[in-house]
């Protein structure tokens, strides 16, 4: 049986707060990962951001590591296709 080392490539769910999302001005203020355990912690923590930075907005942002994340929440929030499955029965991540 042959043992392989690739990785299966995995998403994350995260919490961003940004202001003008799909811009050439867009500037990520917050990025969280989120879990099913700290889901709700950065949801609130991203609001307090949102709150404290005047025109921004919060959004779910799907990508591979945190880099892709900060890429992803400069265009706004992820397609619905790939934020739902992060809230089915288990499927996020304890």
């Amino acid at each position: 049986m042959a043992v392989s080392l690739d990785k299966k490539p995995q998403l994350h769910l995260f919490v961003a707060v940004v202001t003008d999302a799909g811009t050439d001005r867009a500037v990520v203020h917050h990025l969280g990962i989120t879990d099913a355990v700290y889901y709700d912690d950065q949801v609130n923590r991203a609001w307090d951001v949102k709150y404290a930075v005047p025109g921004s907005a919060v959004c779910l942002v799907v990508a591979g590591d945190r880099s892709a994340g900060f890429r992803e929440a400069r265009n706004g929030e992820s397609p619905n296709a790939l934020i739902d499955p992060f809230f089915g029965v288990g499927a996020l991540p304890v």
